[in-house]
Formats: C-alpha cells, structure tokens, sequence
C-alpha cells in the first residue's frame, strides 16, 4: 500500500495538468517499481509507441480477436487529457505484460475503466487486480466517488475479479459487443458520497 501512495503522490502532478493540458514531460518518463505477489516489475504511462504491444495483448487475451482495431489505441494513449493509459513492464526485458487505461470525468465524479489485459502467459498472478487496485486508489486521492466498467456477461472470471474489488453489477447492457454479447456494467464506490 506505500508503495502505491508514493506511486500516486509522483503522478499527483500529472493529474492537475492533465484538465488543461497533455502530459507533462517528468510524467512521460515516469517509471514505478510495482511488486505484486512477490515480484517486481515497471508500472509506467504508456506512450504511443505502447500502443501496437496493448493491441497484441488484447488479440492474445481475446483469442485473436480483439474489440478495438491498433487505430483507436493509438488514438486512446494520445488523449492525455482525459485519459490514463499504464503499461506493467517486466522489469528485465522490458516487455509489457499488461495494462489498463481509464477515463475521468471530473463533473460526474466518474472514473471508468476503458480497456484492461493481461497477455495469456502472465494471467492469474495477481497483475490485473494490482493496476485495477492502483486506479482505484487514483481515484480516491483524485477525490472521485465511483469506478466503473463494462464487462462480458460471459467473462465469469473477470467478473469474479471485479467482485474481489467489490464491485457490483448495476446493468445490462443487450447487444454490446461486435458478436452481440451482453455487456454488464459494475461500478464500486471508492470515495465521497456517490449515488
């Protein structure tokens, strides 16, 4: 949990410059030490070039198939003003292993959970949970009052995820995805006073 107050206290700056303008060049370059479950790797903002290794991580995850072509994340990671993307880096080859991208809403006091995958290989160690756990946490010093998030009503596992992180399903979404999949929102509250 320190470690997560130091990472949110050096990305503090970055958020207050994010409402006006792009990401500031000291948060480009930021690179965080994550341990999680006994492991240390690199938590950093992802830059542009990031976005073609979060395109193949969803393919591999999603088994080829993946809801948004290289275009919209390229797209995503450059829109530093209302967006976070963070890649999780495997400290030594610098590889990343996953990441998670948010958008923040200030006026409705929303935090929303755009994309998150782990490539197959490093699934079920705890990395998903962590970057969830760090967003949330950004959200709290940020003074947000909920998270939220679509998930598959397939996705049994993510939602268990999700439900460790008390999550709650408030909708359902017919017809969501590209294969007309049902989507179900959840949201957790994380701050403040939501409704």
């Amino acid at each position: 949990m320190q470690r997560i107050m130091i990472m949110l206290k050096k990305l503090n700056k970055w958020w207050t410059r994010t409402q006006s303008s792009a990401l500031p060049a000291e948060v480009q370059n930021f690179v965080q030490t994550m341990m999680i479950e006994g492991q240390e790797y690199s938590l950093m903002v992802a830059q542009h070039t990031d976005a073609v290794d979060m395109f193949e991580i969803e393919e591999a995850a999603y088994q080829g198939m993946t809801p948004w072509p290289l275009e919209v994340f390229e797209d995503e990671v450059d829109r530093t003003n209302e967006r976070l993307y963070l890649v999780l880096r495997a400290q030594e080859t610098g590889s990343v292993l996953a990441y998670i991208g948010a958008s923040f809403a200030a006026g409705k006091k929303t935090a929303h959970i755009t994309n998150i995958a782990v490539h197959p290989q490093w699934q079920r160690r705890g990395l998903a949970k962590a970057l969830l756990a760090y967003v949330m946490s950004l959200s709290v010093q940020h003074r947000f009052e909920r998270v939220t998030l679509e998930v598959r009503e397939d996705n049994v596992a993510a939602q268990k995820l999700y439900q460790q992180l008390n999550f709650k399903m408030i909708r359902q979404h017919p017809d969501y995805y590209e294969d007309h999949e049902p989507a179900l929102e959840m949201m957790v509250k994380v701050g403040g006073s939501a409704s």
